[in-house]
């Protein structure tokens, strides 16, 4: 049987990350990924989707070895301009205000370079052991977990971290409970190729029918997209050919960046709020969107997890220094109050924020575009916002 420290059940993003972070705690942790594809033998291709990394994220990107990868392909924001359908009012986040050295407000990567990079950084630690193509066929919780694969091999650690995702097999298995909210819309991913360079500009547009984000690549004439509307005009949109999809994407870009051309797959996902009562189970942790899944509106979904991640290994740091156990109850309900806490603030903005955004209401929306307007206009608040989206 092989002994480890961790075991982590899910190698993509959010496991491999989490990997490298305890790594990055000490290089004496023995930790294990089991992961059911071949993630060790093959480069994830490009389809078009992209994550926002915030400058918090993007720091322990540095800490554990990826970052001068991945900057290279990076698309660096220096400006956000917020704006709502028809209103006079706007919001204006730059970067310089926050940070005078780098003057950005976080990076566009696309998903694929960051997961190889990941990848390539697991394989360089030896304290790491990858079980890829495999799974879990059984779990059993006792002074350590055991967990048996399927090719019969049991493998045991001391805490069990569960990085299977929003839609999480472990969460389910053992019965958290888990509130879910619908928001029966649709998020359609793509890049696009356009006329004018974007100036490292993020735009994000509120629309009548639901949200339009684009967000600059590294290469100055390219972006990422993320279009969100209800669930049925969604499925219209998709089923559009090339020449009426294009022309409907520009009447909601409002010509910002010129012709257009869509240079990547199209791929789309429904919006559900996730939100787990508690995030662990005896010696198991939930981890990412395995404990909480947000709104896509604010681009938070990945440095929500690495909050959590960042939680984790402070914890087992202490836990190290102290002597103590790191699968303590003591770590586990810490961990639990700590990285809810931190889920909750963001699913309470995400969610109000959504809700401002979509209604119909005309009062509702005055003081929508007046606040956007007084935000601009009050730079301490205006700090604060930005402050708290970058990660700062």
């Amino acid at each position: 049987m092989n002994n480890f420290d961790f075991i982590i059940i899910g190698g993509s993003f959010a496991g491999m990350t989490t990997a490298l972070s305890l790594t990055n705690v000490s290089s004496d942790l023995k930790i294990a990924i089991v992961e059911r594809l071949d993630i060790l033998n093959s480069d994830r291709k490009r389809d078009g989707r992209a994550y926002a990394i915030s400058a918090a994220s993007l720091a322990l990107f540095q800490e554990i070895g990826i970052y001068e990868t991945v900057k290279q392909e990076a698309g660096k924001i220096t400006d956000i301009k917020i704006t709502d359908y028809k209103s006079p009012f706007f919001l204006d986040f730059l970067g310089y205000e926050v940070d005078p050295k780098n003057g950005q407000l976080g990076q566009i990567i696309e998903n694929y370079h960051i997961h190889n990079a990941l990848r390539d950084r697991i394989l360089e630690c030896k304290n790491i052991t990858v079980f890829s193509p495999n799974s879990y066929e059984d779990i059993t919780f006792g002074e350590v977990v055991k967990v048996r694969l399927d090719n019969e091999k049991v493998i045991s650690g001391k805490l069990l971290l569960a990085c299977d995702g929003r839609f999480s097999k472990l969460r389910e298995l053992y019965q958290i409970h888990t509130t879910q909210k619908k928001y029966y819309q649709t998020a359609i991913v793509f890049n696009i190729s356009h006329q004018k360079p974007h100036e490292n500009i993020a735009h994000e547009k509120f629309l009548p029918g639901g949200p339009l984000a684009i967000l600059p690549l590294k290469d100055p004439y390219q972006s990422s997209v993320v279009w969100i509307s209800s669930d049925k005009t969604a499925s219209v949109i998709m089923s559009l050919d090339e020449k009426n999809f294009v022309h409907q994407l520009t009447k909601k870009m409002e010509n910002v960046l010129g012709e257009i051309c869509v240079t990547s797959e199209k791929f789309s996902y429904p919006l559900i709020l996730v939100e787990a009562e508690k995030f662990y189970h005896e010696k198991m942790l939930l981890i990412g969107d395995a404990s909480a899944g947000v709104h896509p509106i604010a681009g938070q979904g990945f440095n929500l997890a690495i909050s959590g991640i960042k939680i984790l290994c402070q914890l087992v740091k202490d836990n190290l220094v102290s002597g103590l156990d790191i699968s303590s109850k003591a770590l586990i309900d810490s961990y639990n109050k700590k990285a809810k806490y931190e889920a909750k603030k963001m699913l309470v903005a995400t969610d109000i924020l959504n809700s401002l955004f979509e209604t119909k209401s005309f009062s509702i929306g005055l003081a929508r575009d007046l606040g956007l307007g007084l935000v601009n206009k009050l730079p301490r608040l205006k700090k604060f916002f930005i402050k708290s989206a970058g990660g700062f």
